[in-house]
């Protein structure tokens, strides 16, 4: 004859698996690059100013400002939109996100460099 077996923790498998070390490393995060142009930057501390605001933003994991041309190169991973950029930045100064770089980038015409 054969006893029962009884489980006195019936938590007993969820905290095993609490235990198990997870391995992330199989796990991919897309990073996404975008690149917006950015209006009211006038020096130096200007750029430094938009850096900071844009990094808070929630996604964004890295981001490069420059002066010339007046853009910021962000990567992210989440896709995050012109208006969440712009309200980081009215927070810290009259600065404007204008657009993507592409969408300010002027159209050439003809099939050649030169237009």
């Amino acid at each position: 004859m054969t006893c029962p077996v009884i489980d006195l923790h019936p938590n007993h498998k969820e905290q095993e698996n609490k235990n198990k070390k997870i391995n992330y490393k199989h796990l991919k995060i897309k990073i996404m690059k975008q690149q917006v142009a950015i209006k009211g930057m006038s020096c130096g501390g200007c750029t430094q100013t938009v850096e900071k605001a844009l990094k808070q933003v929630a996604g964004v994991k890295t981001v490069t400002v420059s002066l010339v041309p007046p853009q910021a190169v962000i990567q992210t991973d989440q896709v995050i939109g012109n208006a969440q950029l712009q309200s980081a930045l009215s927070k810290v100064g009259n600065y404007r996100v204008a657009g993507n770089v592409a969408d300010n980038e002027p159209k050439k015409s003809g099939g050649s460099c030169c237009g």
